[in-house]
């Protein structure tokens, strides 16, 4: 989990990989409040922690270099060294393609797909991994091993995952070429490229997880780079939105899997049209989040939206309108409040949720064999009881045979009743001795006290929560209503008229 997350929280927040990297106290106190609000003090100083956070860094930097990187007292040293050989050049290839080329019967080969079986993908992993005589890019050097071993094209794409080793051989006989009349309509769509190839390529290598993560650091690149720095206007926006953002897939594609540019031109548009919609609403979401915070070059670009006509180099064009299916009109006066309200909720309701999370974890490390203390302290509380209650019973019974004992005369009797007296006073002593042993087990008053606090906490955050799910739910309707309606303004173009 933490692995998929700080992918993305690095490719998002930090610039993009390069030698000169500095590592400051900002991205320092940046990265531990983000793995707080998932883990708690303790957890990040354990070792499976710490080294998947060392992997994710070394996953970030490997396309540039090898990295030194030290973790301790919730701070990083980093620093990033280039690799001193080509994956030609190393001194390692030979083995691995021996190593591949022996083992043929562990490649399966399936129409214009070739897998890597599990048994040979662990032995090259291992062997790559354990390279300690060179500084290379071991995934690009298993890469290029299997290229060489196999005999693959320079269009066929290796794609390494940590799970599987995936081949897709690709067949110039379905790619056509595009003329340069072509370019940028239906008859170039997909560069060329049959779309029967790209539903391959798509099903075999795109889980749910994968597209959801690859589109949410698209997006953020896109806004970060549109948005935030560049303040790109209206018009600037319409004639390159999908540019942009073709551009970025792109260039996400050819680091995430290998360099196949002209696959990767023809697939771009092909998964953006299966996630169109998914990449406008969040960035959609982006814009409305910003305008609940005033952001003013936010305000002033959807302004546009409600310009009805403008007029560029002397021409008349109708702008896009943030309008709904069923004719309702938004302009940001109107979305304003509703996006204040709903946003800064939403944001309560995930702060909320991680508080109880945390809330809850620290009460589950309270409970003794799955009973919270109290729970756990009525079991012998009860048991306390009924021994008190036994002990109050033979304590009276023992007052009634000592009563007796005083007033009898019979010198046998009382030898009878000296025997049951001294029976119960070990039965009393026994019954005494039970309790404080009970009494012992007992869960301290302190913890006792601490559940019952973090209990209460609970019960207020629980609270919390239920009320700005409320106000959330009351105002879902509006807000889906505007974000429609802005997504549909953000897909248009203005129509000269």
């Amino acid at each position: 989990m933490i692995s998929s997350e700080l992918k993305i929280y690095l490719e998002t927040n930090l610039p993009k990989p390069s030698l000169d990297f500095k590592w400051s106290d900002a991205d320092n106190k940046n990265l531990f409040l983000f793995i707080g609000e998932k883990f708690s003090k303790e957890d990040i100083q354990k070792d499976e922690i710490q080294e998947d956070i060392k992997k994710a860094f070394k996953n970030y930097f490997e396309p540039v270099g090898y990295i030194l990187i030290q973790i301790k007292n919730n701070r990083i040293r980093l620093k990033v060294f280039p690799y001193t050989l080509e994956p030609k050049d190393s001194v390692n290839l030979s083995s691995i393609i021996e190593m591949i080329q022996d083992n043929l019967d562990l490649v399966k080969y399936v129409d214009n797909r070739v897998v890597i079986k599990e048994k040979l993908r662990k032995n090259i992993y291992n062997f790559v991994d354990n390279i300690d005589n060179e500084e290379i890019n071991k995934k690009e050097l298993a890469r290029f091993a299997v290229r060489k071993a196999l005999g693959l094209k320079k269009n066929d794409i290796v794609i390494i995952k940590k799970e599987q080793i995936f081949i897709k051989i690709f067949n110039d006989k379905k790619m056509r070429e595009v003329s340069s009349s072509d370019q940028n309509t239906i008859a170039g769509r997909f560069n060329g490229i049959e779309e029967a190839e790209l539903d391959d390529f798509y099903d075999e290598y795109f889980s749910k997880e994968e597209s959801r993560n690859f589109f949410k650091v698209v997006v953020k690149i896109f806004v970060e780079t549109y948005f935030i720095e560049e303040k790109i206007d209206n018009l600037t926006y319409e004639t390159n939105v999908f540019g942009y953002i073709q551009s970025l897939i792109i260039e996400q594609l050819m680091n995430e899997f290998d360099c196949s540019e002209e696959f990767y031109k023809g697939f771009s548009g092909y998964i953006l049209r299966i996630h169109f919609n998914d990449v406008f609403e969040l960035i959609a979401d982006f814009m409305l989040n910003e305008i609940s915070l005033s952001n003013e070059y936010i305000i002033d670009f959807l302004k546009y939206y409600s310009l009805n006509i403008v007029i560029v180099n002397g021409v008349k064009y109708k702008v896009p309108e943030l309008e709904t299916e069923d004719g309702l009109r938004w302009n940001v006066i109107s979305m304003l409040s509703i996006a204040k309200i709903y946003t800064r909720t939403r944001t309560s309701v995930r702060e909320l949720n991680k508080e109880i999370h945390k809330l809850d974890e620290d009460i589950l490390k309270l409970y003794i064999n799955d009973l919270s203390p109290v729970e756990y302290n009525n079991i012998f509380i009860k048991e306390k009881q009924k021994i008190t209650e036994q002990l109050r019973s033979e304590k009276q019974k023992l007052e009634q045979y000592m009563d007796t004992f005083k007033i009898t005369k019979d010198e046998e009797r009382k030898k009878v009743l000296n025997n049951d007296i001294n029976r119960i006073k070990r039965g009393i002593s026994q019954l005494t001795q039970n309790i404080d042993k009970l009494s012992k087990k007992e869960i301290r008053k302190t913890i006792i006290d601490k559940y019952q606090k973090l209990e209460r906490e609970m019960d207020t955050l629980l609270r919390e929560q239920k009320a700005a799910e409320k106000i959330l739910a009351q105002n879902e309707k509006s807000y889906q209503s505007i974000k429609k309606s802005l997504v549909k303004a953000l897909i248009s173009k203005k129509q000269r008229i």
